[in-house]
């Protein structure tokens, strides 16, 4: 199994409500045509916290989603790189509502 966490903060003029509703339209996509297993909700960071850590970056929310294996991770990457119909329009939809995002694709082997 691996996941993509995606760290990053919502563009100024973008809210929340507007941000999920992409997110979710992307999340269930990616599982209704099997290019993922499952697409987290979005959650929002406490700094405040003793175990917050990360000094070096500053992301107000994260987001993520789950792959079978690298196979189906790929697929859908080249998917979204050669902006496929739906998924291409479905990624930016999401993607152009986020500030300085960071990913990170971890594999619990």
């Amino acid at each position: 199994m691996l996941q993509l966490l995606n760290q990053f903060d919502l563009k100024p003029s973008v809210t929340r409500d507007r941000f999920e509703a992409a997110w979710q339209a992307f999340v269930d996509h990616l599982i209704a045509s099997d290019a993922a297993l499952s697409g987290g909700p979005v959650f929002v960071r406490c700094p405040q916290s003793g175990y917050d850590t990360d000094e070096e970056r500053g992301h107000r929310f994260l987001a993520l989603i789950v792959f079978r294996d690298q196979d189906q991770a790929d697929a859908t990457w080249a998917a979204i790189e050669d902006r496929a119909e739906p998924i291409g329009r479905l990624h930016h939809a999401v993607i152009s509502l986020v500030h300085d995002p960071v990913f990170t694709f971890w594999a619990r082997n």
